[in-house]
């Protein structure tokens, strides 16, 4: 019986907790009317990479949306991908491989072609790896997978933050200029670093 009344003494804790916040302003991220279609309105560029293809995949399916259907806005990626080797053993040969993957994107409004946001960040993974071929790959594509997921995470969330209006910044002309000549160079680095992998 007490364990009963103390589950109820948390649950109305809980209640009062949230009624609360509600009341002092608070909501949730995604409760904000028309924050889904929004997120479901745009169209996603990414670097045509192995890391880019599982990052596309995650982007779409945590945006949302018919692809078919017409997009207000334009996402672009850049991604320049480093790999590394960070443990060796005493002949000289790695252990664990480290993978760095610095990210810049822009949010267009597709009608006027202005950019709306930008922003840079990186992601790190680190993946054993292997003397056999087959298991080295699998463990490298692996670790891609977990980056690229890493990636669409904080794109997501700084997406969601700025259609919920948290976050509205102004992007001055010559920023949006540096950011697509970035989005650019590293598409095309990452690429040819792709390549040689």
């Amino acid at each position: 019986m007490r364990k009963v009344l103390g589950v109820l003494a948390v649950l109305a804790l809980l209640g009062v907790s949230a009624a609360s916040l509600t009341g002092c302003g608070f909501a949730p991220l995604y409760a904000k009317t028309g924050l889904t279609a929004s997120l479901s309105q745009v169209a996603i560029e990414v670097p045509q990479t192995r890391t880019g293809y599982f990052l596309e995949q995650d982007l779409r399916n945590g945006l949302g949306g018919d692809e078919s259907a017409p997009k207000s806005f334009l996402l672009t990626i850049g991604m320049k991908e480093r790999h590394y080797g960070v443990g060796y053993k005493v002949d000289d040969t790695s252990t664990r491989s480290e993978i760095t993957s610095s990210v810049v994107y822009t949010l267009k409004d597709m009608s006027t072609g202005k950019v709306l946001y930008t922003n840079r960040f990186s992601e790190t993974v680190t993946y054993d790896t292997s003397r056999s071929p087959f298991t080295g790959v699998i463990s490298q594509q692996n670790a891609q997978q977990r980056i690229a997921t890493a990636i669409s995470q904080q794109i997501q969330h700084d997406l969601a933050l700025y259609f919920h209006g948290d976050m509205l910044p102004t992007v001055a002309p010559a920023d949006a200029a540096a950011a697509d000549a970035a989005v650019s160079a590293m598409s095309s680095d990452t690429e040819t670093s792709a390549a040689s992998q």
